[in-house]
């Protein structure tokens, strides 16, 4: 029987009032060590969501209500299947919850739902739900053009492959984020943390490294991706049964696989919230 979304969801999640300042958002998502998280109203009501994606598209915004998407939330007593083809279709990572009186109560993300989908339709195989744009990057491209391909194709999660199209790995923003060597004092000041004696962390600073980098035009490395990918990922085949795409994700802690045939070869990526289309498929027979 399908759950709610009482049910599964993270409850009391941090959010924010506006108006507010974009370094107000940064400094929360440093600490908190988060990705996103609901902004309210000055009468506590759901406002909007924002996540460092939106805080990337706008590095010169100052105005967190101007970079924050006035995104639907759900309801506590929507169903799983109706949060996730939401999740779908705004295809972002989190999901604001609320209650009668539209006050936040909790925040859903792929973690969430993805229980949920093994436990209705893991039989499913992975082909149902195949659908995503993926972008290969050739094993020589240069970490600086990858970065840049990345952007503009918005596809943060990349297969490496040779001149053959073989898949030999697989680069994600943060991949290349990790090998970038930035001052201490370059991430305080443009992070607005300059002036904070509060204590901070690189697993928090990592999720806004891609904004610090725009903003102060920092230079990438020109080596090859080869040099920093990660080497013999975790892949799934297209007749695999979701359930077991899922298992890796969980285990492995991913958002998204490769995706291999049956003999092998690269067929594309497995993004955790394109999973969520096994509710319209299944609909649709």
């Amino acid at each position: 029987m399908p759950k709610k979304v009482k049910e599964i969801m993270t409850k009391d999640p941090i959010t924010h009032k506006i108006p507010s300042n974009v370094s107000d958002i940064i400094k929360i998502l440093i600490k908190e060590n988060i990705t996103g998280l609901p902004l309210v109203n000055s009468s506590g009501k759901y406002a909007g969501m924002i996540s460092r994606r939106d805080v990337f598209d706008h590095p010169d915004e100052t105005q967190a209500a101007i970079v924050m998407r006035r995104a639907k939330s759900v309801s506590v007593n929507d169903s799983v299947e109706a949060a996730a083809k939401e999740m779908l279709l705004q295809n972002r990572r989190h999901l604001a919850v609320v209650d009668s009186s539209k006050k936040v109560v909790g925040i859903l993300t792929p973690q969430n739902i993805l229980p949920v989908v093994k436990e209705l339709h893991g039989t499913e195989k992975v082909k149902e739900v195949l659908n995503s744009i993926s972008v290969p990057l050739w094993e020589n491209t240069p970490i600086n053009v990858a970065s840049f391909t990345m952007r503009l194709s918005r596809v943060y999660s990349c297969p490496v492959v040779n001149e053959r199209g073989e898949l030999l790995g697989l680069i994600t923003d943060r991949d290349i984020f990790d090998k970038v060597n930035i001052k201490s004092s370059v991430i305080l000041t443009e992070t607005g943390m300059a002036d904070d004696e509060d204590p901070w962390s690189w697993d928090g600073i990592r999720n806004v490294v891609t904004y610090v980098i725009e903003k102060s035009n920092i230079e990438l490395p020109k080596k090859p991706i080869k040099s920093i990918m990660v080497k013999n990922p975790e892949i799934t085949t297209t007749v695999d049964k979701i359930s077991s795409a899922v298992a890796k994700m969980e285990k492995g802690n991913y958002n998204q696989l490769p995706v291999v045939d049956h003999q092998g070869k690269l067929v594309g990526m497995l993004y955790d919230i394109q999973i969520m289309r096994i509710f319209e498929t299944k609909k649709a027979q």
